[in-house]
């Protein structure tokens, strides 16, 4: 049985591609410095969890003994931290990941599954953006994820690391209730958390050039994107390669269009108000899933109704 190292597998999206690896029958060494992950999320569930940092290189270098497969999602996030703090993205972002491509060399470590992000895409009026479209990040966040990718792919190729990037967008909804999103920086926890606070949800910005004035996103079920891990580590394991692929839903929907779903879901109008725009952020990105659904045979299934839906009950039933 092969073994799979995944950083940051506590966090929101690392706990369910943990658990989709789980169930097509790999072992799974968790490593997370729970800045962010959660224990809720690994206590019961995964019995071998390292407690690490992604700058901790004699750590980090130790998490690889047996190790026959690493997916790498451990990373800070937030677009308007980064814009605050650059020298945390990098130093973090980058420098994690270069560190794991030295233990993994190291070690023979031969197979790699990285988590990217849409957030390296230049702005454009593309219906949906393909992965060869200019890469120009509009944040500090989104350019330490373009770095770690070239890093990857030249490292790859000097060593043999079999790679594939995975840019994923707008990432929503849960499995497990244990497994819901606590990331603030996301819209849909950030209105959860709102609500809870008796706040009005935020718009950030009503003024950008798109049909409602609000940002247009793709959205992804988190249970389809775990899937998209699945996939991309088989081809990975199949011999060398170095690819890029988008992850997403392949639509686009408003923050307008978000909110109204919300109200839906939730059964009550929720009452958004318009805030200043956010620093870093484009106007519209939607995926061209073309090539993932082509080469790897993996389409998106969840409807949007069922990513909030999924969202709320998660969030609802958190104590």
């Amino acid at each position: 049985m092969s073994k799979v190292l995944v950083t940051g597998g506590a966090g929101y999206i690392g706990s369910h591609v943990a658990s989709e690896l789980s169930k097509s029958g790999y072992g799974i060494r968790i490593y997370d410095d729970f800045s962010n992950g959660l224990q809720r999320r690994v206590d019961g569930k995964f019995g071998d969890v390292v407690e690490g940092d992604m700058l901790d290189r004699a750590k980090l270098f130790a998490a690889l003994d047996g190790i026959d497969a690493v997916i790498h999602l451990a990373a800070k996030k937030a677009v308007e931290e980064s814009v605050r703090d650059p020298l945390k993205y990098y130093e973090n972002n980058v420098g994690g990941s270069l560190n794991l491509l030295g233990a993994m060399a190291a070690k023979g470590v031969r197979r790699l599954v990285y988590s990217s992000s849409a957030a390296v895409y230049s702005p454009n009026d593309k219906e949906a953006v393909v992965e060869s479209d200019p890469t120009f990040p509009l944040s500090p966040y989104g350019a330490s994820k373009l770095l770690a990718e070239r890093l990857i792919s030249s490292v790859g190729a000097a060593e043999q690391i079999s790679n594939i990037s995975l840019r994923y967008f707008n990432v929503v909804g849960s499995t497990e209730v244990e497994f819901g999103d606590n990331s603030r920086d996301n819209l849909i926890p950030k209105v959860f958390l709102a609500l809870k606070s008796g706040k009005r949800p935020q718009i950030y910005g009503a003024d950008y050039p798109t049909p409602d004035g609000t940002c247009i996103r793709d959205y992804i079920h988190v249970r389809d994107l775990a899937r998209a891990h699945i996939v991309a580590l088989k081809k990975v394991e199949s011999g060398y390669v170095s690819q890029i692929y988008n992850v997403g839903s392949g639509k686009g929907y408003s923050v307008k269009e978000m909110m109204y779903q919300i109200s839906k879901s939730l059964g009550k109008d929720i009452n958004p108000e318009v805030s200043r725009a956010r620093a870093g952020d484009s106007p519209k990105l939607i995926a061209s899933i073309k090539r993932i659904e082509e080469e790897l045979g993996w389409r998106p299934e969840a409807s949007l109704a069922e990513m909030v839906d999924s969202a709320w009950q998660a969030e609802a039933n958190t104590t």
